[in-house]
């Protein structure tokens, strides 16, 4: 039956300028919050499956929800923040869910200066048609729009997202011809938020360490007792020495690559 519908749809919409267009944009900000914006709008056939997926965000008191009319299509547009990612990860929205076997969903690793996420998505068809079918599926992409757009505050590390801007931080994946064709559709990408506190008060430690160096080398070349001058070098050395360590443990942490697991063989939420 579903099949049937959806080929109804397919003869109506190759035969109408425009058909449906929906999509979903998450904006991530540089302090961890997330926005999700969904718009869902169509021509008048498919207002009942349009009004189900309301129905499914109406659910979360949280959503924000208003209707869109543009042109013959109209449908609505839901909003929901979250305060940060591990916050949206919960909601376990199907799209943005770990699969077994298929996609992790969403992983993150914890560091000092940054924590790094991996955003590892499918969408998944579920019809399969025919050749022929599949002809007329190819005449209504040009009447349907879906896509998945990620907005980040920084260049993601990597991503194999269909269409970026110059500076790879705002990521659109086509989804389209995914929904209609019954094939799946991976989503990745893999990007760092930053610690802008953490980050200062460690350049604050390392530029006191160094001052305290520089004040006990001052102090020592201007001492004549030798006990007390051993005892600004033992001072000195060991304000030196913290500030070394400190300097190769932050490169450390800045410079070693954070990796995730890329095969697929378990899964957890």
């Amino acid at each position: 039956m579903r099949k049937i519908l959806l080929l109804a749809t397919i003869f109506f919409c190759v035969t109408c300028a425009g058909c449906f267009q929906g999509g979903s944009n998450l904006i991530v900000t540089d302090d961890g919050e997330v926005f999700m914006r969904n718009k869902f709008i169509g021509v008048p056939l498919l207002a009942e499956q349009i009004e189900s997926f309301k129905k499914n965000f109406a659910r979360n008191p949280n959503a924000e929800i208003s209707p869109v009319v543009e042109n013959n299509m109209s449908g609505f547009e839901v909003r929901v923040q979250y305060p940060s990612v591990e916050k949206f990860a919960a909601e376990k929205f199907s799209l943005f869910a770990a699969h077994e076997g298929k996609c992790f969903g969403i992983r993150q690793r914890n560091g000092w200066f940054f924590d790094a996420y991996n955003f590892d998505f499918i969408s998944s068809g579920e019809q399969k048609f025919s050749p022929s079918e599949a002809a007329a599926i190819q005449s209504m992409l040009s009447q349907v729009t879906f896509d998945l757009t990620i907005e980040l505050p920084y260049s993601a590390e990597k991503h194999n997202a269909d269409k970026f801007d110059a500076a790879q931080k705002i990521l659109t994946w086509n989804l389209a011809p995914t929904l209609l064709s019954g094939t799946d559709k991976h989503m990745r990408v893999e990007f760092k938020l930053w610690h802008h506190d953490r980050i200062f008060l460690t350049a604050l430690a390392e530029l006191l360490l160094l001052a305290s160096t520089i004040f006990f080398t001052v102090k020592t070349r201007a001492e004549e007792s030798d006990s007390l001058k051993a005892d600004l070098k033992f001072k000195r050395n060991v304000f030196a020495g913290l500030f070394v360590a400190l300097a190769l443990i932050s490169t450390y942490m800045l410079l070693t690559p954070v990796t995730f697991p890329e095969t697929i063989s378990a899964v957890v939420p």
